[in-house]
């Protein structure tokens, strides 16, 4: 299931869905949207080196993944 079909829940795992930056993480927090703005969620992701950790990202860029796949490497 897509976020794209779905709306995002804190603790949903997801994967950023940029083509070079497929970086695994965790929604810690909805952020509130207006009537005529994207959804956007707080998200703290796996990898140690991405910076901002925990960061605002439109729900729209990530897709939601099972809880059982291992990360990607």
């Amino acid at each position: 299931m897509s976020s794209r079909e779905a709306s995002l829940r804190v603790g949903d795992l997801v994967i950023r869905s940029h083509r070079l930056l497929r970086t695994r993480g965790t929604v810690v927090r909805i952020a509130t949207a207006g009537p005529r703005t994207r959804e956007q969620v707080w998200v703290k992701w796996d990898h140690p080196r991405t910076l901002p950790n925990p960061s605002l990202e439109h729900s729209d860029t990530l897709e939601a993944v099972a809880e059982l796949q291992p990360p990607a490497r």
